[in-house]
């Protein structure tokens, strides 16, 4: 592959423009692959992760919870378009901000629901968070071509639906579903033809996208999205819904991974189709189709996926913070980083054999101590002001969902303890 241009990195032409337009922008030759053999795997050396911090996983909450509180906007939103780099992301129009500020502010206000339980200041902050959200505008496509709009209609959706299963928003509820509902009208006229979704349509411009190229995980956080939304009553499409399953089906591959897109599916031997260019964006896809009961994924799929992600983690991690994405092995960049370990903590979430999901649950966790700022923040990718918020959003998220884990199985561990003096005590009274 050395010397050559992956379909992934021609998407690096459209993201590393400064002045110029994107369609004379070139992306650097992808990096030379090394074998994909497990030999060649367990031999090549990691990036040096930092050893593990002497704050605890409740230490790595309470920091990122303040981060979020010390870098909220005084209107009650996260991230700024401000930024220091002469070249940045590709907008193709400033309504591209729109987008990347609603996201952020969607995952970063959805990582204060729990904390805002027993915080008054975190409350206060979800308070303002919420009103910022239900009194903004749709959010709409910058044009065409690019439709960077998805990221934040998903995490609207994520957010109502959590929003909806919390107690103490009752006096809101009709907005928060009008807002859902509305997020859920708007994914569905963003679904390509191809059935799934994206965030660049470069062969055409028209309302809705062509699907050429549609990605794998985009599709399978909006399935997921929808499986929520459906859960507190929202309506959504199920005929389109099938279509979107069966185009994520059409992605996954024979080895547990997933193409990157609908353009990139004859070329399925490429280094980000394969699993350790693919680790950090197909936990969504098997999650998406788990939950639905399709393409065949079981646990031993969400187990197989899971491996791939810790075992060949040292080719996801080369990325994250680099400035220029899929310049890394087998194509991984960073700002899918913390949305892969996300989903992946959901998937462990599904796991039903207890050894197993504990085992990824404080892989995980260790992970995310060992890679967080000073400052409580999570950072995998420049993205104008708004890089450190959503990866904190993203980044508490996850905490929580493994801590969430953690007490379960404690409080399974106690049963089973009391269980066993239990059976141990009839045993002894009925030999007495």
């Amino acid at each position: 592959m050395s010397g050559r241009l992956t379909l992934a990195a021609v998407l690096l032409a459209a993201a590393v423009v400064g002045c110029q337009s994107a369609s004379t922008t070139r992306a650097p030759a992808a990096a030379t692959q090394p074998g994909e053999s497990n030999a060649a795997v367990a031999s090549s050396p990691p990036r040096v992760i930092p050893d593990a911090p002497e704050w605890s996983s409740d230490d790595a909450r309470a920091r990122a919870l303040e981060w979020l509180l010390t870098n909220q906007n005084p209107d009650g939103s996260w991230g700024t378009f401000h930024t220091m780099r002469t070249r940045e992301i590709y907008l193709d129009t400033s309504a591209s901000h729109r987008a990347f500020h609603g996201a952020t502010t969607a995952l970063c206000t959805q990582a204060l629901i729990e904390p805002a339980r027993t915080d008054e200041r975190a409350r206060r902050a979800l308070d303002r968070a919420v009103a910022w959200v239900l009194a903004s505008k749709p959010i709409g496509a910058a044009s065409g071509g690019t439709f960077y709009d998805v990221w934040a209609h998903t995490y609207l959706i994520d957010l109502g639906v959590r929003l909806l299963e919390e107690p103490g928003f009752e006096d809101r509820e009709v907005p928060i579903r009008v807002m859902v509902q509305r997020e859920v009208d708007f994914s569905f006229a963003r679904q390509s033809l191809d059935g799934g979704w994206g965030y660049y349509d470069f062969q055409g411009s028209f309302e809705r996208p062509t699907g050429h190229e549609t990605t794998s995980f985009n599709t399978g956080a909006m399935i997921v999205s929808f499986d929520g939304a459906r859960r507190v009553g929202i309506t959504v499409d199920e005929a389109r819904v099938q279509r979107a399953i069966k185009r994520l089906e059409l992605f996954r591959l024979p080895d547990g991974a997933f193409v990157y897109g609908t353009y990139a599916k004859y070329r399925p031997g490429t280094g980000f189709n394969r699993p350790s260019g693919t680790s950090g964006r197909l936990q969504v896809c098997h999650l998406a189709l788990y939950d639905n009961h399709a393409g065949g994924v079981g646990q031993a799929e969400l187990a197989q996926g899971l491996g791939h992600l810790r075992d060949r983690h040292h080719y996801i991690e080369i990325g994250r913070g680099r400035p220029i994405p899929h310049e890394a092995f087998y194509s991984n960049s960073g700002y899918y980083y913390f949305f892969g370990h996300y989903y992946a903590s959901r998937v462990i979430a599904a796991l039903t054999a207890p050894d197993t999901r504990e085992s990824y649950r404080a892989w995980l966790d260790d992970l995310m101590r060992r890679i967080q700022f000073t400052d409580g923040s999570w950072f995998d990718y420049p993205l104008y002001g708004y890089g450190h918020a959503y990866g904190t959003g993203f980044g508490l998220l996850t905490m929580q969902q493994l801590q969430k884990l953690e007490s379960s199985t404690e409080t399974a561990s106690r049963s089973t303890a009391t269980d066993t003096a239990t059976a141990t005590d009839t045993a002894t009274v009925t030999q007495d």
